[in-house]
């Protein structure tokens, strides 16, 4: 079995696996030729599936995620020779299913937790409302103009108010046209912010974001939540339609001139 052939098969299986976790593919180019590269990301961890093309070896790794991307402090996981004159069909399934497990086993859910752990201690709280919203931008990406808009003219950022004007809508017609692999994506994302979440976005993803959907598409995404993001928005629903006490920000100064002139 060609190499490549080989490659895209257990990056396909990796990635299904990743996907009902909540992780996202990316676009990414191998810094030479030797290499084929695949890589997956969440909130704290990167994945990447790599192929050696001189050592004929199938590379799974990860490392910590950063605001700014993966940190490229990367661990092995697991190191499979894969020479494509012998390779066969059955070998590919073999090292996909040893992938798979490596990012879904129990090792896999303690080595998630453990960085999730060190980077709440370490930059506490990174995954506020604006980190959510901008999580949001893979899925509507006219929302990076509008996060630029909120930012340069209301501080602090307003996540409540932001989810209930800008997000809350698109997320009601993403659910409504949206296939079962696309709402497995979606849920994936909410409960993975969920999880990560400070108490602001724990209180935007259930009382702005889920208590705005309609019965129908909230029903249509709530069976795919993993069980703490079911019993919180089971909860929440209770408050559906009720009045929210709204947020005070200070507006930003847009006219230094004005002040000059007037002093």
């Amino acid at each position: 079995m060609e190499f490549k052939k080989a490659f895209e098969f257990i990056v396909g299986k990796v990635e299904e696996e990743l996907v009902k976790q909540g992780y996202e593919k990316q676009r990414v180019a191998s810094d030479n030729g030797n290499e084929l590269v695949a890589l997956f990301t969440s909130a704290n961890i990167a994945y990447s599936v790599v192929y050696y093309k001189d050592k004929e070896q199938m590379v799974l790794r990860s490392c910590t995620m950063t605001e700014d991307g993966p940190d490229n402090e990367w661990k092995t996981l697991a190191t499979w020779l894969y020479d494509e004159t012998v390779g066969t069909q059955r070998d590919a399934e073999s090292i996909a299913n040893d992938f798979v497990e490596g990012v879904s086993g129990t090792i896999a859910i303690k080595r998630a937790k453990q960085i999730k752990q060190k980077k709440k201690k370490d930059d506490d709280g990174n995954a506020d409302p604006k980190f959510l919203a901008k999580r949001f931008v893979a899925f509507f990406p006219e929302l990076k103009e509008e996060i630029k808009n909120e930012e340069d003219c209301y501080f602090p950022f307003r996540g409540a108010t932001f989810a209930k004007e800008h997000i809350a809508s698109k997320v009601e017609q993403f659910i409504k046209r949206s296939t079962k692999p696309e709402l497995v994506k979606l849920a994936g994302l909410f409960n993975l912010q969920y999880n990560n979440g400070d108490v602001d976005t724990r209180s935007i993803i259930t009382i702005v974001l889920l208590n705005s959907l309609e019965d129908a598409e909230y029903n249509a995404i709530y069976e795919h939540f993993d069980d703490e993001l079911k019993l919180a928005s089971k909860t929440a629903r209770r408050y559906k339609g009720k009045t929210v006490k709204p947020e005070t920000a200070k507006k930003k100064n847009t006219s230094k001139i004005n002040t000059l002139s007037n002093s």
